[in-house]
């Protein structure tokens, strides 16, 4: 038997993305903010690399959830699709992670 052992080295969040998860969480949009990385993820991985990220409704959460999604290695464009910048997809599933622990703590 052959073993293929592979290699994942975990990506941490950082101390800005930890402190606009609590102002997520004290605005209660954490849900809404998981569905939105949980869909990037699932886009991204069915249609390359850029997909569309539905913002939410009110601009200051609009502006909080672009923030942190920004520090997780993609930028977002006007139309508002999101490209990646160097390789995200370990930080994006940190983000995910740290949602879904939030959002399963806060439900």
């Amino acid at each position: 038997r052959f073993w293929i052992q592979t290699q994942f080295i975990p990506a941490e969040l950082t101390e800005d993305q930890l402190l606009l998860l609590l102002e997520s969480l004290e605005r209660k949009i954490v849900s809404q903010q998981l569905n939105l990385v949980r869909t990037q993820i699932t886009l991204g991985s069915s249609q390359g690399d850029a997909g569309a990220m539905l913002l939410l409704p009110h601009e200051e959460e609009q502006r909080l959830t672009i923030a942190l999604v920004e520090l997780s290695g993609v930028q977002f464009q006007e139309d508002g699709s999101i490209i990646p910048i160097d390789k995200p997809f370990e930080a994006m599933v940190a983000l995910l992670v740290a949602l879904y622990a939030l959002n399963l703590l806060s439900g």
